[in-house]
C-alpha cells in the first residue's frame, strides 16, 4: 500500500495542499513517537518524517504563488476602467492607463493620454480580484525603452514574467506580448530601461485572447511633436537667451557704429549718444546675465550644482574625490528608496563610466567606514534636504554626472562654510549668495583699472556668452571666485600693483588650475626678454614672487582641510581622469580637432548601453589621439602669435592676452567660458576686440537659437559649433594684435 508521503510526492505542484500534508506529518510524528509498530516501520516512519519536511519547505511558497485551486479566466480585458492599487514614481492620470484609449502612433512621448515614469522603478500594480491565468498583453508607451510585467499571487513577493521590448520609430507605439497561461492575482507593469524619459498610455491583459487581437481601441488624435508654448512673452530660459542675442546685436551695432565714425574721422560726432547708449546696455547686460533677477525662474539656488559643492567640500575628507555617488546610494537605500537604488545606473567616480549599483549595495561599508556616526547621520540629513528639493527624475540623473571636482585649496573655503550648520533654505541661500558678491567685487575691479566703457563692453561680452550663462552654475557654492581673482589679477597688474597680481593669479591657479595659461603671455615675454637683453623685467618677478606666496601660504592649509597630504595626488588622478572622459558640453581645441561628422551623438548614442555615449566617448578619445600632432602644431603656432604679440607690452596686456591660450590648449566645459571677460578688457587698446567677441557671443546664440529649430540640436553639435567661432575669435585677436602695427593698435578712442 502507497504510503501518504509517495501519494504527495506523486501529487503534480500545481495542486499539494499544505494543509494535508501537515496533517499526514502530524499522524506521522505520533506514531513515530508512540514506537507501537514493528521495529522495521520505524525506519520507514523515519523516512516519511524526512520526506514531509522536504515537502513543507516545498509546498509553503507554492502555497503563496502558485495557483489556487480556483483558477479564473474571464473574457475582455481584465483591467478594463481600473484604478491601480500601487503606484511608485508615476506623474499623471492614472485611469488613463486602462480607459480603452490610446494614442495615434507616434504621437509625443508624453503627450495628453500618456502618464510620465518619473524613474526607472516607476511602476504602477493592479489586484485581478482573485487568481487569474494570463494568456497576452497590450502596452502602448514610448517606442525606445523596455517595460517589464511582474506578477504575484500575494501581492508581496513579485516575479519577473516578460519584457515589453523596444519597438521601431519613435513616440508612443504599441506592442503585444504572451503571457504563457501564468497564473497570478496581482500584475505590476513599469521598470523601464531606455533613455530615462518613460510613458505608458494604454495597458490591457487578457484571459481570453480577443478577436481581433490587438483589440480596436478609441484613437486619440494628438501632436507628434512637442506642442509649443503658445505664450512667446513668457520670461523663462530659453527667452532669456533670446533677449540675450538682440543684446549681442545691439551691442555690436553700437561698436561698428563707432568704428566707422573714426574711420570717418568723426569720432567725436554723437559722442554722447553713444556712450549713454553703452551705459544702458551696459547695466541691462549685468542684470541680463541673472535673468532680469529671475535667477533660474524657479529658485535662486541651483540644486543639482549646489549639491556637488556643498555635499563635496562638507564631507571632503569622508568622500574625497570617488565616493559622493556611492554614499548617497547607501543613503537613499536606508532612507526607504530601496527599488530606485537597486535600478539606478549612477557614475563610477572612480573610473567616469556609467554602472548599476549592485556592488555598492553589496558593500556599504565600503562608503560608511569612512565616517563616524555622528558625520553619517549628519550626512543623511543634508541628503535629504537636497532629495526633497527635487523632482525624483532629477534626483537619478544627479547622480550621473562627474562628481565634486574642486581642488585641495577650494576645499579651504568652502568645507568652513559648508560645516556652519545642518543644509537648510536659509544656510544654504546664504552661501550661495556669495557668488552674487563676488560678481560685484569683479565688476568693481574692472571700474576700478578700466574705467566705466570697458566695464561696459566687458559685461556685454560675458552676459551674452552662451556657454557661460547663469544657467549652468549661478546659485551654487563658490563657483565665481577663481573668475574674480582672475579679472583682479589683470586689473591690478594695470594698476601696477604687480605683487598682489601675482598672488591673486596664484590663488585663482590654485582654485581651477586653468587661469594658469594667463601666464603663458608674461612667460614668453620673459624669454624673449632673456633672449634678447639677458635680463628680466622686475614687474614679472613681482608678479611670480606673489604666485610662490599664494602657495606656499594656502598649500599647507589645504592639507589641514583635507586631512591628508596625498590629496594632490588623488586631486591630479582626478583631473587626468576628467581630462581623458569626453563630455558633450566641452569646449576648445580639442573639441574641435576630435570631431568627426559621422561619429556624433545623434549616430553613436545608444540606450541599450549601461553607459548611452560610451561608444560616442571612445569616438572621441581615438580621434583626438589620431590627429594629435595637429592639436600640438597650432598651440605652437599660438605661442609664436602670441610672443609677437606681447613684445614690449605691459605686463597686464600679456597676462589678458594669454588668456587666449585657454581655448586653445585645453577642453573646459562651457560654463568655464566666461573666462573671455578677462580678454574683453584689452578693448582699452582697441574697439575691435569688443567687436570681434561680440561677433563671437552673437554667434553663440544663434547656434543656441538654431538648436530649437531642430539644426545642430544636439548638445555635442551645438557646443562644437560654439568652439569653431571661440576659436576664430581668439586666433584673429591674436594675429591682430601680433601682426598690426602697434601706432593702429593702440589708437583707440
Amino acid at each position: 500500500m502507497k504510503s501518504w508521503a509517495t501519494d504527495a510526492m506523486n501529487t503534480p505542484r500545481a495542486f499539494l495542499d499544505t494543509p494535508r500534508i501537515a496533517n499526514h506529518a502530524w499522524r506521522s510524528l505520533n506514531k513515530w513517537g508512540q514506537l507501537r509498530v514493528p521495529k522495521w516501520n520505524i525506519w520507514r516512519n523515519l523516512q516519511e518524517l524526512l520526506m514531509v519536511v522536504g515537502l513543507i519547505f516545498v509546498a509553503l511558497p507554492i502555497g503563496a504563488e502558485e495557483v489556487s485551486p480556483a483558477v479564473a479566466c474571464p473574457a475582455g480585458n481584465l483591467i478594463a476602467g481600473r484604478m491601480p492599487i500601487e503606484d511608485t514614481d508615476i506623474d499623471g492620470d492614472l485611469v488613463r492607463l486602462t480607459d480603452d484609449a490610446v494614442a495615434n502612433e507616434g504621437a509625443f512621448w508624453d503627450s495628453f493620454p500618456a502618464v510620465v515614469l518619473v524613474t526607472s522603478a516607476g511602476s504602477v500594480t493592479y489586484d485581478l480580484g482573485g487568481p487569474t491565468r494570463l494568456q497576452v498583453a497590450y502596452l502602448q508607451a514610448d517606442a525606445n525603452d523596455r517595460y517589464t510585467i511582474f506578477t504575484s499571487l500575494d501581492g508581496v513577493s513579485f516575479q519577473r514574467l516578460i519584457d515589453f521590448t523596444t519597438v521601431e520609430g519613435h513616440g508612443l507605439r504599441g506592442r503585444a506580448a504572451t503571457l504563457r497561461g501564468t497564473v497570478a492575482r496581482y500584475v505590476r507593469i513599469g521598470e523601464a530601461l531606455g533613455d530615462s524619459f518613460f510613458s505608458m498610455s494604454e495597458f490591457q491583459i487578457f484571459c481570453q485572447l480577443p478577436d481581433p487581437f490587438p483589440p480596436k481601441f478609441k484613437v486619440l488624435q494628438v501632436p507628434v511633436e512637442p506642442v509649443a508654448d503658445s505664450d512667446y512673452f513668457e520670461w523663462n530660459n530659453i527667452t532669456s537667451a533670446r533677449f540675450e542675442l538682440v543684446l549681442a546685436l545691439l551691442g555690436l551695432a553700437l561698436l561698428i557704429w563707432g568704428a566707422w565714425l573714426t574711420r570717418k574721422g568723426r569720432s567725436n560726432e554723437h559722442k554722447k549718444l553713444r556712450d549713454g547708449l553703452l551705459a544702458l546696455l551696459g547695466i541691462i547686460a549685468g542684470a541680463a546675465y541673472i535673468n532680469l533677477g529671475a535667477f533660474h525662474f524657479s529658485s535662486f539656488i541651483h540644486d543639482w550644482d549646489t549639491f556637488h559643492y556643498y555635499i563635496g567640500s562638507k564631507y571632503f575628507r569622508e568622500l574625497e574625490y570617488d565616493r559622493l555617488y556611492e554614499c548617497t546610494a547607501i543613503a537613499d537605500w536606508e532612507a526607504g528608496f530601496e527599488r530606485r537604488v537597486e535600478l539606478r545606473k549612477m557614475m563610477n567616480l572612480r573610473t567616469n563610466e556609467m554602472e548599476l549599483t549592485t556592488e555598492i549595495l553589496r558593500h556599504p561599508e565600503r562608503c560608511k567606514s569612512h565616517f563616524s556616526e555622528e558625520r553619517w547621520a549628519s550626512f543623511q540629513n543634508d541628503i535629504t534636504w537636497f532629495r526633497d528639493r527635487m523632482t525624483a527624475k532629477r534626483w537619478e540623473d544627479l547622480q550621473t554626472d562627474h562628481g565634486f571636482n574642486g581642488t585641495p585649496v577650494w576645499t579651504i573655503a568652502g568645507t568652513i562654510l559648508s560645516n556652519t550648520g545642518p543644509a537648510s533654505d536659509t544656510q544654504i541661500v546664504i552661501l550661495d549668495a556669495i557668488d552674487c558678491f563676488l560678481m560685484l567685487g569683479m565688476v568693481g575691479f574692472i571700474w576700478w583699472a578700466f574705467g566705466w566703457r570697458v566695464l561696459c563692453i566687458a559685461l556685454l561680452v560675458y552676459s551674452t556668452n552662451f556657454p557661460n550663462r547663469w544657467y549652468w552654475t549661478g546659485g551654487s557654492l563658490l563657483r565665481y571666485d577663481w573668475l574674480l581673482w582672475t579679472v583682479a589679477a589683470v586689473c591690478l597688474a594695470r594698476k601696477e600693483r604687480y605683487f598682489l597680481s601675482g598672488a591673486a593669479i596664484g590663488y585663482a591657479i590654485l582654485l581651477r588650475i586653468f587661469p594658469g595659461f594667463l601666464m603663458l603671455g608674461p612667460a614668453v615675454a620673459m624669454v624673449l626678454q632673456l633672449f634678447r637683453k639677458r635680463r628680466i623685467d622686475r614687474r614679472y618677478l613681482a608678479m611670480i614672487g606673489g604666485i610662490v606666496l599664494s602657495v606656499v601660504m594656502l598649500v599647507p592649509i589645504s592639507f589641514l582641510t583635507a586631512n591628508s597630504p596625498q590629496i594632490y595626488e588623488r586631486f591630479v588622478e582626478n583631473t587626468i581622469k576628467h581630462r581623458n572622459t569626453p563630455l558633450t558640453n566641452y569646449m576648445g581645441l580639442p573639441t574641435l580637432i576630435a570631431w568627426r561628422p559621422t561619429e556624433m551623438g545623434r549616430y553613436l548614442r545608444s540606450d541599450a548601453l549601461v553607459d548611452p555615449w560610451s561608444t560616442w566617448k571612445q569616438a572621441r578619445r581615438d580621434a583626438a589621439q589620431e590627429f594629435k600632432w595637429l592639436f600640438l602644431l597650432t598651440v605652437a603656432t599660438a605661442l609664436v602669435l602670441l610672443a609677437r604679440a606681447v613684445h614690449d607690452r605691459e605686463p597686464w596686456f600679456a597676462l589678458a592676452l594669454g588668456a587666449t591660450m585657454i581655448g586653445v590648449s585645453v577642453e573646459l566645459t562651457c560654463y568655464y567660458y566666461a573666462f573671455l571677460i578677462v580678454i574683453a578688457l584689452l578693448t582699452e587698446r582697441h574697439r575691435n576686440v569688443g567687436i570681434v567677441l561680440l561677433g563671437v557671443t552673437f554667434l553663440t546664440q544663434v547656434i543656441a537659437a538654431v538648436g530649437v529649430f531642430g539644426i545642430l540640436n544636439w548638445s555635442d553639435e551645438q557646443y562644437t559649433a560654439m568652439s569653431a567661432v571661440t576659436m576664430m575669435g581668439l586666433v584673429m585677436l591674436l594675429y591682430w594684435f601680433g601682426f598690426k602695427p602697434k601706432s593702429v593698435v593702440e589708437s583707440a578712442d
